[in-house]
């Protein structure tokens, strides 16, 4: 038989510790509920609930919030935008003769040939007039694709894969502020773009 003082720390736990256990398990009626529920089949006109996840707030959906789709891509080369557009060939080549940027004779799409985007081809022949720097030399940098003229004291990527327009004009021309330069010529070409397309 146990002591008085035992039976009484025993009763005690089992007072305590019951009544939490009881309310932490569900009661046999929700259980049976619920699976009930479940093995029911659902009705087109009842509405299917989908549990919310607790990691995340009710709003958040990363499908429709993607930021990527905030960039705008458009998937033509230089190339393919003065081909499709003889009027913005034509204008564009127009404003950069009358700058003293493109020579006389130059073809632009000749020019732009391999570079992903019009606006970085302007870029380049801004910076390369502006910096004295030779045109396939920085183009042959910033596109990875060596030009069939260029001349050999040109320094090429390291890696033969395109680099950045500001890492082509500081490899390029070291002495230059490569920052503020492709900041000025990427100015200078998106202002020449709206002014042809307007």
């Amino acid at each position: 038989m146990l002591p008085a003082s035992k039976l009484a720390g025993l009763a005690t736990v089992c007072l305590i510790f019951f009544p939490l256990a009881a309310a932490q398990s569900p009661s046999p009626d929700a259980l049976q509920s619920s699976s009930s529920q479940s093995s029911a089949p659902s009705s087109p006109d009842s509405p299917q609930t989908q549990p919310q996840s607790s990691s995340s707030p009710s709003w958040y959906n990363p499908k429709k919030y993607n930021p990527m789709k905030l960039i705008h891509r458009d998937g033509k080369s230089a190339n393919d935008q003065l081909a499709e557009n003889e009027e913005l060939e034509q204008r564009l080549t127009g404003q950069l003769q009358a700058h003293g940027v493109l020579e006389k004779d130059a073809n632009l799409q000749d020019k732009c040939s391999n570079f992903k985007s019009l606006h970085t081809c302007i870029a380049v022949i801004r910076a390369s007039k502006s910096l004295n720097i030779e045109f396939l030399c920085l183009k042959w940098d910033v596109t990875g694709v060596k030009p069939a003229k260029v001349s050999d004291a040109c320094a090429g990527p390291s890696d033969l894969k395109a680099m950045s327009f500001r890492d082509s004009i500081s490899l390029l021309k070291p002495e230059a502020d490569a920052k503020a330069e492709a900041e000025k010529a990427l100015k200078s070409a998106h202002d020449d773009i709206k002014d042809a397309t307007s």
